[in-house]
């Protein structure tokens, strides 16, 4: 099986927490199907219309923190929006909602490991990722927020299984993790466990709902599976 590679950089990066109301609280790391919507915009997908084409059934993905990172708020004025008419004469005024932004000293950055069953799909996203062709411009979980997209390569990925504690550089599903399967001796960790959304039906339905487990700092766990990973340029990753 081979995965392409790729590290998407921008100065800031917002990700909705599905579950959030009134206040934009946003995860520290993209959800799957947020990769999936960048991969949609480089091929040009139109919205909403990719979500069997690039399902968890077709499509694997894996992504791993690069870069440290932290939280700022800041109050934006949305339109107070009561009616249709609203809309458009703002009688209504404005209202203040809490909107939350991931950034970092150096930016965000996080590296994306891509696999498709369909090997046609995939060599024109290679071809879009590595000379820059997007279809429409990819962002970082909300428009203002543009990023970059650095080509790493194609590479080869071995799939493997241990009974023993194994370091894995990617996001971890909670449910991959064996019973006291994390290893925390002597490391300095912030371990963060969120509820993400993983797929969706049509229409933007959520289809389904995973426990993610990752370092706040970006640094690999040592953990103990309960299913396979895949070796692959160096590094042990598994599915998000």
């Amino acid at each position: 099986m081979n995965f392409l590679i790729f590290d998407i950089k921008g100065r800031y990066a917002h990700f909705r927490k599905f579950y959030t109301n009134s206040s934009s609280l946003s995860y520290s790391v993209p959800p799957r199907t947020t990769i999936e919507g960048i991969i949609a915009a480089i091929l040009g997908y139109e919205r909403d219309n990719y979500y069997d084409i690039l399902s968890t059934e077709k499509l694997n993905i894996a992504v791993r923190k690069i870069s440290p990172t932290k939280k700022i708020i800041q109050t934006l004025n949305y339109i107070k929006a009561t009616s249709r008419d609203s809309v458009t004469d703002l009688k209504e005024g404005h209202t203040q909602i809490p909107f939350e932004m991931v950034t970092g000293d150096k930016g965000v950055i996080y590296r994306v490991y891509v696999n498709h069953s369909d090997h046609i799909i995939m060599e024109e996203l290679e071809d879009r990722i590595r000379n820059g062709r997007f279809h429409y411009i990819p962002y970082l979980g909300a428009a203002p927020f543009n990023c970059n997209i650095n080509y790493i390569g194609n590479f080869t990925a071995i799939e493997q299984n241990t009974n023993d504690f194994i370091e894995i550089s990617t996001i971890i599903r909670q449910s991959l993790i064996a019973d006291k399967g994390i290893d925390i001796k002597g490391m300095n960790l912030s371990l963060i466990k969120e509820k993400m959304s993983r797929d969706f039906f049509e229409d933007r339905i959520i289809k389904e709902v995973e426990d993610y487990i990752y370092d706040e700092e970006g640094h690999p766990l040592r953990v103990k599976l309960k299913g396979n990973f895949y070796r692959i340029n160096g590094e042990n990753i598994v599915l998000m």
